[in-house]
């Protein structure tokens, strides 16, 4: 149940960032949060409370994604490597379903694969920075026994 537990806080946290980067890149502050609601075919017409059901709409989807996280990793102690590198996948799967899939298919692209660069370049650095930052955390929460020098 602890690395649950972790997986959760490590995922708000690594939402939270998440949130916060999309807030402040892209031009205007904000502008692409509401697009979180409408991987999920929710609209809002004002434009602020827009924004702001996206942001804690992405730290919800962070710490879902936390959760899933530590259920992949057990009950088992696992190295910074092994968090590092799960984080890095959980981020490529989450570039890939709401970056890419839910993006395309909400704004009716010709394809649900279908690509441009300004995209790619826009989500795909945050989102594999999303699973470095929960793999980091969760790997901080574990709480390691301490090593003796010699």
């Amino acid at each position: 149940m602890i690395h649950i537990r972790g997986g959760l806080l490590a995922g708000l946290l690594a939402g939270l960032l998440l949130a916060m980067l999309n807030f402040v890149t892209d031009g205007t502050p904000g502008r692409t949060l509401p697009n979180a609601l409408h991987w999920f075919g929710i609209t809002i017409a004002d434009p602020t409370i827009s924004r702001f059901a996206g942001f804690f709409l992405l730290i919800v989807l962070g710490g879902i994604a936390g959760l899933i996280f530590g259920i992949v990793q057990r009950e088992r102690m696992i190295t910074i490597s092994r968090a590092l590198l799960s984080g890095l996948v959980l981020g490529l799967v989450w570039w890939l379903v709401f970056s890419l899939l839910l993006t395309n298919i909400t704004n009716h692209a010709s394809s649900p694969l279908s690509l441009q660069f300004g995209m790619f370049l826009a989500t795909f650095p945050i989102d594999l920075l999303f699973g470095l930052v929960l793999g980091a955390i969760y790997y901080q929460l574990q709480g390691h026994p301490a090593t003796v020098e010699v």
